[in-house]
């Protein structure tokens, strides 16, 4: 009898922490020592860039930037080979938005952020594709 109760206590208390695990593991925000990496929708994205004291960084090529980009934003290419070093200039204690053409360089160059120190990274989930699917403006 002892060793059901044992049993059931025991799988009861891995059950729990296994939901917690699931829980955090599907979040896209990563926090940890004060640290958010976060991926955010286009509406999220549009009303943290603009605040006052956030920087807005494309990092997309010259081209692409070019082409149209969001009011604001510093380009910063991540495909250059000095892409880190300008990336080591930004203000690490302020947010930064970043975001490309999908979403998938800028993940990477969020990554790249977390791992320099920056406090709070929010990349833009379908990249500058989906911004302008919900109508939003480019500047070219």
């Amino acid at each position: 009898m002892k060793k059901l109760v044992l049993s059931i206590t025991l799988g009861i208390a891995l059950l729990g922490s296994g939901c917690s695990n699931a829980q955090s593991s599907g979040e896209e925000t990563t926090q940890s020592e004060g640290v958010i990496n976060k991926d955010v929708d286009v509406d999220e994205f549009a009303e943290g860039a603009y605040q006052e004291n956030a920087v807005l960084v494309d990092v997309r090529t010259d081209g692409e930037f070019a082409e149209g980009h969001l009011q604001g934003a510093t380009q910063i290419n991540y495909s250059a080979s000095n892409f880190e070093a300008r990336i080591k200039e930004l203000d690490r204690d302020k947010p930064v938005y970043v975001y490309c053409r999908s979403g998938n360089r800028s993940g990477r160059a969020a990554r790249i952020m977390k791992g320099l120190g920056f406090k709070e990274v929010y990349n833009l989930e379908g990249g500058i594709l989906a911004w302008q699917r919900k109508g939003k403006p480019v500047k070219k």
